[in-house]
């Protein structure tokens, strides 16, 4: 249920931010509102990548291909959406730095597939 929850939030900050959220814009002052919400998203990427790397560890120092896919269909889910997101807002550089970012995270993954 907390990953259901976790894409429907991460699809609607993608399309609305926390603008979208009238409770933050009562509890949260003004002038710390983008510096926070930019410190929100940097916490879950750096969750989401410890997380990744942990995993990943394992997977691969465990030969578990089941977890190895898992792991890798949530790379292709993140920077497929997050590529799409820049496309429709014209971020072309991001869209460069996604493709470079699914070579590097899925090749390990991918040989560790193959073994």
């Amino acid at each position: 249920m907390a990953g259901i929850i976790g894409i429907a939030f991460g699809v609607f900050y993608a399309i609305y931010g926390l603008d979208g959220l009238p409770i933050y814009q009562k509890f949260v002052p003004a002038q710390s509102f983008e510096g926070w919400s930019r410190g929100l998203y940097g916490s879950v990427f750096v969750g989401f990548s410890v997380m990744l790397l942990l995993l990943g560890r394992l997977a691969i120092k465990k030969n578990d291909k089941e977890l190895t896919k898992i792991l890798l269909c949530g790379i292709l889910a993140w920077l497929t959406f997050e590529a799409v997101v820049s496309v429709i807002y014209k971020v072309y550089i991001n869209v460069a730095v996604d493709i470079l970012l699914i070579s590097f995270l899925s090749y390990p993954l991918l040989k560790s597939i193959r073994k």
